[in-house]
């Protein structure tokens, strides 16, 4: 139930995220604070599939397991609710269109908080139940009664006990794990080939990125190298017309000055 102290029940989130060992990577306050959805689904597919590998194993045991939420979200999160009704008999206080909507953002974050607190009760009730089955063993091994058989006459060979099998190279043969765990590591590898899918993608995206923005560019200069030209052609024929210019009135006065010259000796000429 939503209390109207969302900064306080954003602490208490950020403790519980603390307590289960979530990578800082994938933990987004801010975005939880403004009641974004998508930045709670990392943290989710983290406590259902990577936290506790027994958890990973009774949800595949149940074939429960939820798919890659970057390619389905609504189905990643039905599925989640799946096994919070089905595992932990637990009903979610949200609704998948009231999660995946941009309000709620304190009934988020308290509902995500429960869901950390259950799946640490279920992980420790688990490693309780495997601690005393542990000891329940060992104690029923320490009582066992000593052996009532007569003494073995002399002469007479006793029933010996058949010693472990061993392998070729004389060491003894190890049980091979269940298939159970096969099918966690199974998924882990599939999780993690999925996320190097995204990455092969992200790049991909990048290179199409640098590839556009260059056309981008080529573009540009097709379109500024024309007008580049033009205004240094128009300044090449600026400076040959000056140049032309002052040609012109340099010659002019050369004229005028040998027409004066030329006139100076005609009056000479005349006078004598």
């Amino acid at each position: 139930m939503a209390t109207g102290d969302i900064r306080n029940n954003l602490k208490i989130l950020s403790a519980e995220i603390r307590s289960v060992k979530t990578p800082a990577a994938i933990v987004n306050l801010d975005g939880m604070m403004s009641g974004e959805a998508d930045v709670y689904l990392p943290i989710y597919d983290y406590l259902f599939q990577w936290y506790n590998t027994k958890l990973a194993n009774e949800i595949l045991r149940r074939d429960l397991k939820l798919p890659p939420y970057k390619h389905n979200k609504t189905r990643f999160l039905e599925t989640m609710y799946l096994v919070l009704r089905e595992l932990f008999q637990w009903k979610p206080p949200l609704s998948t269109a009231q999660f995946f909507s941009t309000g709620f953002a304190e009934k988020k974050i308290i509902m995500c908080s429960n869901i950390i607190k259950l799946i640490k009760d279920y992980s420790g009730g688990m490693q309780r139940a495997a601690a005393s089955h542990a000891g329940s063993s060992n104690s029923n091994s320490l009582r066992l009664k000593p052996s009532t058989r007569p003494p073995l006459k002399s002469g007479t060979v006793g029933h010996k006990t058949p010693l472990p099998q061993t392998t070729t190279n004389g060491t003894q043969s190890r049980e091979k794990p269940p298939p159970s765990s096969k099918a966690v590591l199974s998924a882990k590898i599939d999780s993690l080939l999925h996320h190097l899918m995204e990455v092969q993608s992200s790049v991909k995206l990048l290179k199409d990125q640098m590839l556009l923005v260059m056309n981008q560019t080529e573009s540009m200069l097709d379109k500024v190298l024309p007008v580049v030209t033009e205004i240094v052609d128009e300044l090449y024929k600026k400076e040959a017309a000056e140049a032309r210019s002052e040609l012109e009135l340099s010659n002019k006065d050369a004229a005028e000055g040998r027409g004066d010259v030329l006139r100076e000796k005609g009056e000479v000429l005349v006078d004598d």
